[in-house]
């Protein structure tokens, strides 16, 4: 699997960047309700059998083994946004959006 990312998502990502101060990264495949749901955090170190999948704004995405099991080699998910109110440990939230995977194209 290879993941990507909107302009929308690039823009949120920035914001981050320019708010906190530590490393970001995107993790996939480690939410307790929503296990495919983007999680952007800020110093978090993915686990042990999490592999970097692709990039959103120069920030890493790391997916679990469980989750890249799911997909096929050459199948592209895209990170995107949603603007609607959410609660989440993920930092975009702050900003009144939630970022969600999409399906995208195969090789």
């Amino acid at each position: 699997m290879r993941v990507t990312g909107t302009e929308a998502a690039a823009r949120v990502v920035d914001r981050a960047r320019h708010d906190r101060s530590g490393e970001l990264v995107f993790s996939l495949g480690t939410g307790c309700c929503e296990s495919t749901a983007p999680f952007l955090y800020e110093d978090y170190w993915p686990g042990p059998d999490a592999e970097p999948v692709g990039e959103v704004a120069g920030v890493a995405v790391y997916a679990s083994a469980f989750l890249r099991g799911l997909y096929l080699p050459d199948e592209t998910l895209v990170i995107d946004v949603e603007e609607i109110p959410a609660e989440s440990m993920s930092i975009e939230t702050e900003y009144g959006c939630r970022f969600v995977l999409r399906a995208g194209a195969s090789a």
